[in-house]
């Protein structure tokens, strides 16, 4: 690890205040090497809202120079931080009486909770009239 940069935390620090709010920024948790002259430092994130979240400020040091750059500052989740779960798509999602009289659903193109609305009467006059009619024009609905 690059020493310049990991002594670096100061000028670490006065970037993360610069971005977060007055005393959002907390104490130094850990120093990470992200290549050749280029580390990471990481701080708590002192907001309520945030908790576990750290502040990480990437700094760089150019061949033979003796100060520091910053390269970014972003708030990362740490490893006790609460998260969203995995986002599941709502035709997985609903179960048995999510749904009520008069709610309505996108028609998925092979939706297994489809089944056929008619049955057919071998006389095509009056099956084209009444699978239009009981259907709707369309071949499944909703049982």
């Amino acid at each position: 690890m690059d020493a310049v940069c990991e002594r670096a935390q100061d000028v670490a620090r006065q970037a993360a205040e610069e971005i977060a709010q007055p005393g959002a920024v907390g104490g130094h948790v850990g120093t990470e090497p992200m290549g050749e002259r280029l580390v990471t430092h990481r701080f708590a994130c002192t907001r309520r809202a945030y908790r576990g979240w750290q502040w990480a400020v990437t700094v760089a040091r150019a061949p033979r120079a003796k100060n520091v750059t910053v390269c970014e500052v972003e708030l990362l989740a740490g490893p006790e931080s609460l998260i969203a779960p995995e986002h599941v798509p709502w035709e997985q999602r609903l179960r048995p009486g999510d749904l009520g009289p008069g709610d309505e659903l996108v028609r998925l193109p092979e939706d297994h909770r489809l089944e056929s609305g008619f049955e057919a009467t071998g006389e095509q006059d009056v099956d084209e009239f009444a699978f239009w009619e009981l259907g709707l024009g369309r071949l499944r609905v909703l049982s």
